[in-house]
């Protein structure tokens, strides 16, 4: 037959002292009516750009924008997309895009090179882009168009 074994007595205090100091500050109690006045987790977005780039202008060809600065740009409002290492303000072109504008949102602020590619879009399509181009990436992130990069016979020049 086998034994059972009990577990030994503890005797614990009912609670822990409390110090009845009042010079202690509660450290908790001061982060959470902090985080109250101020979220850190809160994402900011700023403008960096100290003028409106023209989509289209032939200034714009020569404006270097980074892919943390497409990402700002994701919203109905402000939409910016990444085609072929060039960078597209398509904002304006919610309504005329024949496959609406939910696609295109899914692609905001985002590189869409492979959805606008696997799309077939005609080369009339690929011309028009022409009227929202803004800027190029910085050659450390292009995919496309830098020395070793993928090479599309098709990428617009």
């Amino acid at each position: 037959m086998a034994a059972v074994q009990t577990p030994p007595e503890i005797n614990l205090p009912a609670t822990l002292p409390v110090s009845e100091d009042n010079t202690d500050l509660n450290f908790m109690a001061f982060t959470m009516a902090a985080l109250r006045l101020v979220n850190p987790w809160a994402a900011k977005k700023t403008q960096q750009w100290s003028s409106r780039i023209e989509p289209g202008s032939p200034a714009a060809k020569e404006n270097v924008i980074t892919l943390a600065e497409v990402n700002l740009h994701d919203s109905y409002d402000d939409c910016w997309v990444v085609i072929y290492d060039r960078v597209y303000d398509i904002t304006s072109f919610f309504d005329e895009h024949p496959g609406g504008d939910e696609i295109m949102m899914e692609y905001a602020g985002r590189d869409a090179s492979t959805a606008f590619r696997s799309s077939g879009h005609s080369r009339i399509a690929i011309k028009a882009l022409d009227r929202f181009l803004i800027g190029e990436l910085p050659i450390q992130e292009r995919m496309y168009r830098r020395p070793g990069g993928m090479k599309l016979s098709d990428i617009p020049e």
